[in-house]
Order: structure tokens, then sequence, then C-alpha cells
């Protein structure tokens, strides 16, 4: 983790920060602090000289001459809140956080204007899982600069990430009502309408925004997110097409595109998007995740393999990848290497059904039927409405041959999702070995009807797990 910093007001300092999230709204994340010059010639006294001078250090990464520059300065300026702030970007890039808080803390009693000391301490709040501080401090930062773009992009996407669309809403209204709204705005207000599931009030945030910015990709996609919605999947290629070229040069951007269109069925467009976004952005393990999820829809599992693979050398704890990386393995009926990540999984993440049910497969594919009737049995408590626990159950008690048991499992699980092809599947195995041929002949036309829908798994595929997350 580097921090740096940049001039902020009336010969203060902003810092900015860009984080790589790995789970929840940063995960472990790398924060970059950027610097600028000092604005005013005003300032350019002896000690504005000096801090300018600390400026220049942190942002060539010299940072022992920095805290050397400031330690100095503070002897015999200990007040000094700049100085302070300054400080704190370098104990941040030396993980050592407490000491960072401290700092910022001390530099906004004595000079609670400086909006670049809440800044930090916003970013500090949001790496040690604080949303509640880090919202106050991004509205202290918008009171003191009500036009600081990065502290309103920062809130708006906390109080999403928290569930609260109601509250960001309300906060982004109340700036569209007093000052002239920026693209951003709008494209923010936009996700916070659709996050509701108001489609029409997300739409015409987004137009606004376009209005301003014919090009703006974030509004594009915005749309093509509405067009989804509405399963208006005309419309949906229409915008994916428009902000594809826009969306080249950001990583981000790709990864957003590449959702939208792995969710539309549009597997080669999101591969070929994921793809240039791992070239941009390496290091992020979220685009490795979904671009091994699309080269399972292709299928291609042994580039689903290494993309996996991939996500978990650069986060080796993440729950996601254990489970996608042993169900891939599971699908190659590599199954002891299988079972180890998906053991994995469930222990850093227990309310995981998916991985769970992959678990119990693994046992059946194996024949332990007692373990794998155990683990569904199991599942079924747990998560009583995972339809592919019953079907599971089902297919383990016909193994048994209890058919009562395996009848009322299956039967389950399609009034769970009636457009479960796997579940008809076996109703029909079932019904034919109960020599009642006009129910599993009835059962197989439901699956064969199925099997025409996109996205369905067929026959009695093991289903793939949920679209990978950020």
């Amino acid at each position: 983790m580097a921090f740096g910093c940049k001039t902020i007001c009336d010969s203060g300092y902003r810092l900015k920060a860009a984080t790589a999230a790995g789970q929840g709204l940063l995960g472990v994340a790398l924060l970059l602090l950027l610097l600028a010059p000092l604005v005013a010639a005003a300032q350019k006294d002896r000690l504005d000289g000096r801090l300018e001078q600390a400026v220049q250090a942190i942002r060539q990464n010299r940072m022992a001459e920095a805290e050397q520059q400031l330690n100095s300065i503070l002897k015999v300026a200990p007040n000094e809140a700049r100085a302070l702030n300054l400080l704190g970007t370098i104990r941040g890039s030396q993980r050592r956080f407490d000491e960072a808080e401290t700092l910022f803390a001390r530099a906004i009693s004595l000079d609670p204007q400086l909006a670049g000391a809440h800044m930090n301490l916003a970013y500090l709040y949001m790496l040690k899982g604080l949303p509640e501080k880090t919202a106050s401090e991004l509205k202290e930062v918008l009171r003191l600069e009500p036009s600081n773009q990065d502290a309103l992009n920062k809130l708006a996407q906390l109080l999403l990430s928290q569930n609260r669309a109601d509250e960001c809403i309300g906060f982004l209204e109340s700036i569209k009502n007093v000052s002239s709204p920026s693209v951003s705005l709008f494209t923010l207000l936009g996700d916070a309408y659709l996050s509701k599931g108001e489609p029409s009030r997300a739409e015409e945030n987004y137009l606004a925004a376009l209005d301003k910015q014919n090009d703006l990709a974030e509004a594009l996609l915005g749309l093509a997110r509405v067009a989804q919605f509405r399963g208006d999947g005309k419309n949906v290629s229409l915008y994916l097409s428009r902000a594809r070229p826009v969306a080249s040069r950001s990583p981000e951007l790709l990864y957003q595109f590449a959702m939208i269109a792995l969710k539309s069925e549009a597997v080669e467009e999101g591969r070929s998007a994921l793809q240039q976004a791992v070239t941009l952005r390496p290091d992020q393990p979220a685009y490795f995740l979904a671009l091994g999820d699309a080269w399972l829809k292709k299928p291609d599992l042994f580039e689903a393999e290494q993309a996996f693979r991939r996500a978990l050398e650069l986060q080796p704890e993440n729950p996601s990848g254990q489970m996608y990386l042993g169900y891939t393995l599971l699908k190659q009926k590599r199954y002891p290497e299988a079972r180890t990540y998906l053991r994995k999984s469930i222990l850093a993440d227990p309310n995981r059904p998916e991985a769970v049910y992959y678990l119990g497969v693994v046992a059946q594919e194996q024949n332990e039927d007692e373990q794998a009737l155990e683990i569904m049995q199991g599942l079924a408590r747990r998560f009583p409405g995972f339809a592919s626990a019953h079907i599971a159950l089902g297919i383990a008690y016909m193994r048994l041959k209890d058919y009562l048991r395996a009848r009322q499992e299956l039967e389950l699980a399609v009034k769970l999702d009636s457009d479960e092809p796997r579940a008809h599947y076996h109703l029909a195995v079932l019904f034919a070995r109960l020599k009642d041929s006009e129910r599993a002949r009835q059962e197989m036309q439901m699956v064969e009807q199925l099997k025409s829908n996109k996205g369905r798994a067929q026959d009695n595929e093991l289903f793939a797990p949920s679209a990978a997350k950020p």
C-alpha cells in the first residue's frame, strides 16, 4: 500500500486514494494518494517551501526524506496541521494505520477546515471497514468542498453498498437541487434508482448525463442495465455497442461492460472485454473471477481453471475463487482436489449454499452415498429454499431405491423453481422406474421445452455457480 498527497484548500493538502476491492466495498486494497503543486503564490514562504519539498519527496516515493523534512518542520511548528496530515500519509503507506489515524485526527483538531485530512481519514476508515465513520468524514469533506467529485462518488457508492438506496437518493437529490448537477451526479442517481427497481427514474438520470456528455460510458452502461431490467435485449445490445469503444481504456468500465454482456449471453463480447481488463489491470482478482466465469460459459474448462488459479494467487483466501476452482475441478472429475477447494470455501464463507452442494456432488460422484445424503440433508435444512439441494436429495434417494422420498424432494424442487430442467429430468427418470410412462413423457417434454431457454442447465448437467462478483 502506498500513500501520497495533493493540495487541498487555503494552503492545505487533500489526499486522494484509489482502491482495489476483493470483498465488500474495499476488501484488501492498494491506496495511492496523489499530489499536486501548491496553488497560491502568496503561500510560497519558507514553511510552504519546505512542505512542498515533502510533497515532492512523497510523490517520488522518497518516504524517508519526506518524513525527515516533516519531523524537522514539526519540531519548530508542532501545530502545523498540514505537516501532520502529510506525516499521516506516510504512516498509512507503512500500514501503521492507528498512528496515521491519530495524526489525521490531530490535524483536524488544529484545522477543522482542512478537507484533505478529512478525506484521508475517510479512506482510512474505508480500509478498516468502518462505514459509518467513513460516511461521516466524506460528508464533512462535501460540506467544506461541495464540488469534490471524489468524495461525492465515494459517499454515494458507500451508501449503495450498504443497501441505503433511499438515503443515497435523498443525499444526491439535495445536491442536485442546489447546484449545477455534474454528469457523475446523474449517473450515481441512475445507479441508486436502478438498485431500488425504478428503471424509469434511473433512465431519466442516465439520459440527463448523456445530454451533458453524449459518449459517457457510465451512462451508456447504465442504460444497458435499464434495458436488461426490462428484458429489452435489442436496446441492451445497442447501448453496449455504443459503450464498448469509450470503455476500452478503463479496466473497471470494461469489467462493468462484461458483466452486462455475460448476463445477456453475449459471451464472446464479455470475454473479450475481460481479457482486455486483465491486461490493463493484472492485479485485480475480481476481473479474473469474471473471466473464468466467461470461459465456463464457452465452455473451456482449462482456461477457466487458469483464470481462477490466477485470482487465488492474487487473493488466496477468496471464498468465491475457491468455490469456482472447486466447481471447475469437479467438472473435470478431479474430485480430491475439488473437495479440497470446496472445503476451503465453506470454511471461509459457510453461508454459500452452492459450495456445500458441490461438495455433496463430489461425494455422490465418488459413490459415497451416505456422506452425500448427509451433506445434502444438512444443506436442505439450512437452506430450505435452495432447489438444487432437493434435486440432489432426490437423486440420492433414488440411488437408495427410496422412491417415495425421491419423488417428494424432486417435486419440492419443481415447486421452488419450476423452470429448473434438472428437477424435471430426474422426475422423468423416477417415473420411468415406477413404470408411469405418461408422467415420464410429460416431464421429458418439460425438459425439452426448458432446454431451449438460454442460460439454463440441460438434462442432468451440474449447474454453474452464479455470476462472479467483485
